[in-house]
């Protein structure tokens, strides 16, 4: 296809207008570049060297040594134990005690002062300047000032049974009718036996029981106010004993404590099982004659 000279003319002009367009815009775009100022450049101010700490010996870095990389926790420190609270030097006398798991244990405390016993339980005042905080099987803790003192369950010294400090053995009772024969072993007149159960009510102002408590559940009598060299002493009972068993029946109530009592009068052989200091022991005694 031939383009007519009228037309080739035409399109040579538009490309003629075509380069004149690219090459004014080229000069105008450089002309402009040359002109135009460079922009203002501000750079900060490099910051301060870091400063090197000073060379350290070898032992500031002993506990990184001795560090548990794999055990961060920090064991807690030992508890420093409470100090053991000292005697109380009230003029006190602890008789016996009942402790009961729900809080209403109690105690028999003798004022020396005024030759009187009373019965305490806990937050009960006493002595004048203390306070019944706790009562165990024992003893009592009193709160005298802010203070914990021992009061101690009282003991007979000077009983011929009596157990002696360093636990020597017991002594002969000092009663011809009543024989130490072994070690918590006792054989006893039946005529000291019958004398004794003729007279009950005399029989019962050398001693004291009240029903021994745990779990809520009676398991037997503690004793106290044992009259120094009454038949119960010579026997080699204890203030603070409890009495658990006799003859294998279970001690759990005061009626069948008395019953079975008077029935010890036909008994040739008697088993007592005793708690004493947190200690069960079995004293034995053969009525003989």
């Amino acid at each position: 296809m031939k383009i007519a000279p009228r037309h080739l003319i035409w399109v040579n002009l538009a490309l003629l207008a075509l380069v004149a367009y690219w090459g004014a815009s080229t000069v105008s775009t450089a002309i402009a570049a040359k002109l135009t100022p460079s922009p203002e450049v501000r750079l900060n101010a490099p910051p301060p060297p870091i400063a090197h700490e000073p060379k350290r010996p070898a032992t500031y870095y002993a506990a990184i040594q001795g560090r548990d990389i794999f055990n961060s926790t920090k064991p807690e420190a030992p508890k420093t134990a409470d100090p053991t609270p000292k005697p109380t030097e009230l003029k006190l006398k602890l008789w016996g005690v009942v402790v009961h798991d729900d809080g209403a244990s109690y105690c028999v405390i003798e004022d020396l002062t005024t030759r009187k016993q009373d019965l305490y339980r806990i937050n009960d005042q006493v002595g004048g300047s203390a306070t019944v905080k706790e009562i165990d099987w024992d003893r009592v803790i009193l709160d005298r000032d802010g203070q914990d003192e021992i009061l101690e369950l009282a003991a007979d010294p000077g009983a011929p049974n009596a157990p002696k400090p360093g636990g020597a053995v017991a002594q002969q009772p000092s009663n011809q009718h009543i024989q130490l024969v072994g070690d918590n072993q006792y054989t006893i007149d039946r005529s000291e036996v019958d004398s004794a159960l003729d007279n009950m009510s005399q029989l019962f102002t050398q001693i004291r029981a009240v029903p021994h408590f745990e779990g809520g559940q009676s398991t037997g009598f503690r004793l106290f106010a044992i009259r120094q060299n009454s038949i119960f002493d010579q026997i080699g009972l204890r203030n603070g004993d409890i009495i658990t068993r006799i003859n294998g029946t279970d001690l759990s109530d005061p009626s069948q404590a008395l019953s079975l009592f008077q029935q010890l009068r036909n008994q040739s052989a008697i088993n007592v099982d005793i708690l004493r200091n947190k200690q069960n022991l079995t004293v034995s005694y053969q009525i003989k004659g």
